[in-house]
């Protein structure tokens, strides 16, 4: 059995993880003072993880301060580094049904308050800012977020890892979470299965690593691997309640749910020059390498952990047909003629109010956790990450980030509801 020891140790190295750890060892660096910190993971390469299954889009512009806060902070960030991870500040362009409408003028005070560069218009201007929208039906405005834009997700969450490992901080792949040892209200422990040690092919290895993602067992034998911790941080995205379970805490809050997407080739439209596009119909869009990205939350999807994608290709009975293809045509025309290319799903965690858990979890003194922020991690992960490491080194978050509290399980301010999540 192997043996490491850390004073933190993070379990999930998506997004969150790699940011969280990448801010603590750079506010430890800042401070002079010297933390070990581990990072660990059964699936590093990210190849079912959420990060990479994400649609790349970042705004600030939600309902609650505490995420408009944790995005501002993120994308004032993003952009020290923005030709690194290839942000595109090339703006969202909402369509708005009535209701949308109504709740986006409801919320323009407060984006004036934090300065985010939003523009409402009616929908006679819509022409002037979308010329291939020939179909203005049901659409009660327009709003244009300009700090807002496109990121290349894989390029983000490597620029955490490299400047976190150039500080100390260690990671480790294919390693599965079996036990968490507590007593007290303090995590000691972690047990592992070391998935490095088999000699199973590597495509069967990847099958294993999928049946444990979707059904949490193992069923070969492998070697053990404990891992000693001060500090333990759940950052395992929909994966969370697995490792709150472990340490005692039922999680009945956060579930997961798969999201699909698509990639189409459609040669008539040019979004070259635009950030994220959304329709009514929550239709989200956007250019991909000369091609279109397009998604739809299907909220009718059954939560559980479903890696398979399901909307199909051009068949007329087809869910990508439906859900995407026909709602885009009706609203551009251009849309008419297209050619399915490839799409993916990945799996998101929602929480009743759709805002994600940040902070120490309740009735524990030394775990703390970074999850369910459905679809925002991208957004908010730096700021997310700093008010992280905020509660760990001074038991409380910056004047910045100070909403951020408002994501402990205990909702000081109440429910923090928000709508989609691009």
């Amino acid at each position: 059995m192997s043996n490491y020891s850390f004073d933190v140790l993070f379990i999930g190295a998506g997004i969150m993880g790699s940011a969280s750890a990448y801010a603590l060892s750079k506010e430890l660096d800042s401070k002079e003072q010297n933390l070990s910190i581990g990072v660990i993971d059964l699936d590093l390469e990210g190849e079912h993880s959420s990060t990479l299954k994400n649609a790349g889009g970042v705004r600030a512009t939600w309902r609650n301060r505490a995420n408009i806060e944790l995005c501002k902070y993120s994308i004032d960030f993003y952009e020290t580094i923005s030709e690194e991870i290839q942000f595109r500040k090339s703006g969202y362009y909402w369509m708005h049904d009535e209701r949308s409408w109504e709740e986006i003028e409801r919320n323009y005070p407060l984006y004036k308050k934090y300065n985010l560069p939003v523009e409402l218009y009616s929908t006679d201007d819509i022409p002037r800012f979308l010329s291939f929208v020939n179909n203005l039906e049901g659409i009660s405005g327009l709003s244009v977020s300009k700090k807002a834009g496109l990121i290349d997700h894989y390029s983000l969450r490597e620029h955490y890892r490299r400047h976190a490992r150039e500080r100390g901080v260690k990671f480790f792949d294919r390693i599965y979470v079996k036990e968490i040892f507590v007593q007290n209200g303090e995590a000691s422990q972690v047990i592992a299965d070391d998935l490095r040690s088999s000699d199973t092919e590597s495509k069967n290895l990847d099958g294993i690593i999928q049946s444990i993602l979707t059904e949490g067992e193992v069923g070969h034998n492998f070697k053990e691997v404990t891992f000693k911790c001060g500090t333990l941080i759940n950052t395992a995205g929909a994966w969370g309640p697995r490792v709150s379970e472990m340490c005692g805490f039922k999680d009945t809050m956060v579930k997961p749910r798969r999201r699909q997407m698509v990639v189409m080739k459609c040669p008539e439209v040019d979004l070259s020059s635009y950030g994220m596009i959304i329709d009514t119909s929550d239709i989200y869009f956007h250019e991909e390498s000369g091609n279109v990205l397009a998604g739809y939350s299907n909220m009718d999807e059954p939560y559980g952990y479903n890696l398979e994608f399901s909307f199909g290709g051009m068949d007329e009975e087809s869910l990508f047909v439906n859900y995407i293809w026909l709602p885009l045509w009706k609203r551009i025309s251009k849309f008419e003629k297209v050619k399915f290319i490839r799409g993916w799903a990945g799996i998101y965690a929602e929480t009743p109010d759709r805002s994600g858990y940040l902070g120490k979890v309740p009735g524990l003194e030394n775990i703390y956790e970074s999850i369910a922020h459905t679809g925002r991690g991208l957004m908010i992960s730096y700021g997310a990450g700093v008010a992280l490491a905020d509660l760990i080194l001074e038991g409380k978050i910056r004047e910045e980030l100070r909403s951020a509290e408002d994501l402990s399980r205990e909702r000081p301010e109440g429910d923090l509801f928000e709508g989609l999540h691009l």
